[in-house]
């Protein structure tokens, strides 16, 4: 059953319906929020991310012929489903809709400086009654990239602040640092055309500067910026690669200011998902009880909190991970008389991190279920407790993995089956526990998904 809420929730967070309900097109003018732009076949898209093709579909069907050219940078991953008329992605040579794969591993890579090269070029090309209407989503940072130092030297600075466990607002003021398109730099070069970014946020509080690092939202980041981040992180300036600290001597900064019409709106958030999250477990015979949708932090530490909180509720406990009020709305879901039912679920949203410490694999969803697990494995409750936490994007770490879901009964398995739970969590070996643990029955796997709303972690209670 509760693969099942999963796979429902999964199905239904549709970037085609997002973009969908965001327009309205009447003879020959179009309605997005409280903007109205005039139609003359004079429309432009890019788009950039993991939903930046099925964003386009309703665009497509709607504006089509107005529609002169189109620009889209996609994962190499990422397959293309679109069929048949107003639904179909021409990618043929001679095709005015240009698709590139790139970013794998979620790195920037050659095919995103030269599809971002494209897209430069081709924006500059615009002009004043022109409408470039940009298609943002998860993974935008490392596909559209037009870094000012070697684009090895940028890699390694992404990769060295991860394995510091630097947020995705660290990361993104970086990489805004060390990036002619982001920060507003995309806007600029399509300057002096209007702008529409319709946006699905992968980022908590949905802040546009650091959604793909806000590449249509005028930003400036400082070399005191980049610093103070550094220093936040732990890592000295010398660590970095040579360009990088050379580029932190000089007076740089990302681009401040754009001269053009801007109108950045999101559609869809992780706010979103626990709503489709609520309603569908709802369907399943739960109350369900949105917590919050802000969960950040290591992994395990949050995880661990989030089950204590849950399995021994106590109004005096303080906890370090979790916000008091995170812990003061599980502890009224608890007590909730709430339809009468004994069947509750507690749902939050965000995206933890996690600290690799040891040769493992794994990811964010899949450690903090392993965490949970040896802490419900450690107290008896009264009621059954289930714990399940899933990515939105269908890749949880460097894996095939979404996420996983444990039981009470799960420490019990894992010892009968001979699987240590503290050694592969010092690991960070969650992916391996959960792929031996009862064959792989308890790890999620919902295949890419094409778009990504964070993560959305259930505890599913029946008293």
């Amino acid at each position: 059953m509760y693969k099942r809420i999963t796979d429902q929730v999964i199905k239904q967070i549709n970037p085609q319906l997002f973009v969908e309900r965001a327009l309205r097109v009447e003879k020959n003018k179009l309605y997005v929020g409280v903007r109205e732009y005039e139609l003359d076949g004079n429309v432009s898209v890019i788009g950039f991310g993991k939903a930046a093709l099925d964003m386009f579909i309703p665009i497509k069907r709607k504006l089509g012929r107005h529609i002169k050219r189109s620009y889209f940078s996609i994962p190499e991953s990422s397959h293309v489903t679109m069929t048949t008329n107003s639904n179909t992605i021409d990618t043929s040579s001679n095709s005015s809709e240009v698709v590139a794969r790139a970013a794998r591993n979620n790195l920037p890579d050659e095919n995103t400086l030269a599809i971002t090269g494209d897209i430069i070029k081709y924006s500059e090309s615009l002009s004043e009654g022109d409408l470039c209407i940009c298609l943002i989503s998860g993974g935008g940072s490392a596909l559209l990239c037009d870094p000012v130092v070697p684009l090895p030297d940028m890699i390694d600075t992404i990769k060295l602040l991860t394995s510091h466990s630097a947020t995705i607002q660290q990361l993104n003021t970086v990489r805004t640092y060390l990036c002619k398109v982001k920060g507003g730099g995309l806007a600029r070069f399509i300057s002096p055309a209007t702008i529409l970014s319709l946006i699905i946020s992968d980022v908590i509080g949905d802040p546009i500067n650091f959604i793909a690092s806000g590449p249509t939202l005028p930003t400036k980041v400082t070399r005191d910026d980049v610093i103070r981040t550094l220093a936040e992180l732990s890592v000295t300036p010398t660590q970095l690669p040579q360009s990088v600290q050379g580029l932190l001597h000089c007076e740089h900064s990302s681009v401040a200011t754009c001269g053009n019409d801007i109108y950045n709106l999101i559609i869809a958030s992780n706010k979103v998902a626990l709503d489709i999250a609520s309603r569908v477990s709802e369907s399943e015979g739960y109350s369900p009880f949105i917590i919050t949708d802000t969960l950040d932090g290591e992994a395990r530490d949050v995880a661990r909190e989030l089950m204590e909180c849950v399995a021994i509720p106590s109004e005096d406990k303080k906890y370090e991970h979790i916000s008091p009020e995170t812990g003061g709305k599980i502890r009224s879901a608890l007590s909730s008389k709430h339809n009468n039912s004994g069947k509750r679920c507690l749902i939050f949203g965000g995206e933890t991190t996690v600290t690799v410490q040891g040769e493992g694999l794994g990811g964010r969803c899949q450690e903090m279920a392993l965490a949970a697990a040896l802490i419900l494995g450690q107290v008896d409750t009264s009621y059954k407790i289930t714990f399940l936490a899933t990515s939105t994007d269908g890749q949880d770490g460097p894996t095939d993995a979404s996420g996983a879901v444990i039981t009470q009964n799960t420490a019990c398995q894992a010892l009968q089956q001979g699987l240590d739970m503290g050694v592969f969590l010092e690991e960070s070996d969650s992916y391996r526990f959960f792929r031996l643990l009862n064959g792989g029955d308890n790890q999620l796997k919902s295949g890419l998904t094409g778009t990504n709303l964070m993560d959305i972690i259930f505890i599913f209670i029946d008293l």
